[in-house]
């Protein structure tokens, strides 16, 4: 398989997650403004923010592997501008592959903070939401940012660097 096939492979999931998030994003929108609305007579949606809450944490969680395939972190470059290309693209691998390692530890960690949610029956205050569902999703978003932050450091190491 060559880097362009999986890079296309990678931002299809990228983009999938980011897609998956969109929506997301629109039913917390949705919600939110429900709950103003119907608050406006004096009836707000009981456990609004139990739903927006783990609405946004999943989402946020998604669309982060489309931020790594595109190269939209924020750099400072201050120290290093000077460098040769190469030395840039070799900074920027190894930076990559730490941030690779260290979303896959959060991703482990949430899986199994999943696991003890849904071991210990653990729900919403309001409308007893299993918690599980919410560490579950962005346990899947960050496994899947690690896996396109690991693919980058390895396609800047093998690949002169790409524009942002």
């Amino acid at each position: 398989m060559s880097l362009d096939s999986l890079r296309a492979g990678f931002t299809r999931l990228a983009v999938g997650c980011a897609i998956l998030a969109g929506f997301l994003l629109l039913a917390a929108v949705a919600v939110t403004t429900a709950s103003v609305l119907r608050g406006a007579f004096g009836r707000p949606i009981l456990g609004d923010s139990e739903i927006v809450e783990m609405l946004l944490g999943v989402a946020i969680a998604l669309c982060m592997p489309l931020c790594e395939m595109k190269g939209a972190h924020v750099v400072v470059d201050f120290f290093t501008q000077k460098l040769p290309a190469r030395g840039i693209a070799g900074l920027d691998a190894v930076m990559r592959a730490i941030a690779a390692l260290v979303v896959a530890v959060l991703a482990w960690r949430l899986a199994i903070g999943g696991y003890n949610m849904w071991d210990r029956e653990r729900d919403t205050m309001f409308l007893q939401l299993p918690f599980w569902w919410g560490y579950a999703a962005a346990a899947l978003g960050m496994m899947a940012w690690s896996l396109c932050a690991g693919f980058v450091a390895i396609e800047g190491l093998l690949r002169p660097r790409r524009a942002a």
